[in-house]
């Protein structure tokens, strides 16, 4: 079983317990008001096809409604997206159903797992932020930067939770871990997660460098705090020179503070001035960043 696969099953254990002969389906959430839509529903309908990637598929399936779906689409991101809109002003699309759907006659080691995973939310009208951001001017920059800046302070704010992980106690599902055989949590401490951290790096690396890892790790202390981990500019959507949502939740959890900062700065190229602005929305963790960068570049 694949990584994401043991995430699945950690997020649903009693499914993979009782294995029914045929697939069906199985309902995490329904809002009030509306109903199921089968798989054979979606697939009979004409999807507006967004994006595809990795076993996910994002599609619009009517003027007002998107749906996430396949095997490597997670029930842990439906559960975070409820999570915040009740507890934050966060414009988080809002969640019509949620469910899983299997199992079904796969590999796991090609598809990650025998089970589909649904998800049907509000669709947000805008543009993300990756397509757009050029066309902005200073002033429009410095207002896009003001409202990230109170959502994610509305997320720093939300009560912190004991451990490291995803909500309702679920396991890590940043991509760090993906090459664990060990545990993705959660984790009860900041040093039992850097642990998990530096066992996977030592057996993916393969060197010599167990006390050099541990040692970088652990040489800070950090509070945990909730972090959507993934806040780059197209998961950012806007209209009329306003945030108008921040999506893709699927790696949101609890984490040490300095974990936004690592994620939305690992990927940035600098081709923009947007990590100007990023630098003004996020408290800076340089050395941290540094880190993250170097366990990275074998982790992943």
């Amino acid at each position: 079983m694949t990584a994401i696969a043991a995430l699945q099953a950690a997020a649903m254990p009693e499914l993979y317990d009782s294995m029914p002969a045929d697939p069906k389906i199985n309902v995490l959430y329904v809002a009030p008001g509306h109903d199921i839509i089968s798989p054979e529903q979606v697939e009979a309908s004409k999807l507006k096809v967004i994006t595809v990637g990795a076993g996910t598929q994002l599609a619009k399936i009517s003027p007002s409604m998107l749906v996430k779906y396949g095997s490597h689409a997670s029930l842990i991101e439906a559960k975070t997206m409820s999570f915040v809109r009740e507890r934050t002003s966060i414009p988080v699309p809002r969640l019509y159903a949620a469910y899983a759907y299997g199992p079904l006659d796969r590999d796991v080691d090609d598809f990650g797992s025998v089970y589909d995973t649904y998800i049907f939310m509000e669709f947000i009208e805008g543009e993300d932020l990756e397509k757009s951001w050029g066309r902005y001017n200073t002033i429009e920059k410095q207002q896009l930067s003001v409202d990230l800046k109170k959502y994610l302070a509305e997320l720093r704010s939300i009560p912190p939770a004991n451990y490291i992980g995803s909500v309702n106690g679920g396991p890590v599902t940043d991509i760090i871990l993906e090459w664990s055989t060990t545990s993705r949590g959660p984790f009860n401490s900041e040093e039992d997660f850097n642990a998990t951290i530096a066992d996977t790096f030592v057996a993916k690396s393969k060197g010599h460098v167990g006390p050099y890892i541990r040692g970088m790790l652990d040489s800070h202390k950090h509070s945990i705090v909730f972090t959507h981990g993934d806040l780059r500019p197209a998961n950012i959507i806007v209209k009329d020179g306003r945030v108008a949502a921040i999506i893709d939740w699927e790696m949101a959890g609890w984490y040490p503070e300095y974990w936004e900062f690592a994620k939305a700065f690992y990927l940035e190229a600098f081709s923009t001035d947007w990590a100007n602005h990023l630098l003004d929305i996020l408290t800076p963790y340089h050395c941290e960043e540094l880190m993250h960068s170097k366990l990275m570049s074998v982790l992943w």
